[in-house]
């Protein structure tokens, strides 16, 4: 299982890293087309859909690709 703090902190890094990529954009005369169909802007969408899935697997609402948790322990 991988821990909930590690999801979201990865989660919110991938997010962030994703904005920031759009917004540092060179600003050049391009088409909206041409601005929305770039590597760049492809990229920094798969990172931020990539970060979401991370912070929804933290909260728990998709199951983790590593099988189920760890039962509590009984003291």
């Amino acid at each position: 299982m991988i821990p909930t703090w590690f999801l979201y902190l990865g989660g919110f890094s991938l997010i962030l890293l994703g904005l920031m990529q759009i917004q540092a954009r060179p600003k050049q005369k391009e088409t909206a087309l041409q601005r929305w169909l770039s590597i760049g802007m492809l990229w920094s969408l798969i990172c931020i859909a990539t970060g979401c899935a991370l912070v929804l697997m933290g909260l728990g609402y998709i199951d983790q690709p590593f099988g189920q948790p760890l039962p509590p322990r009984v003291k």
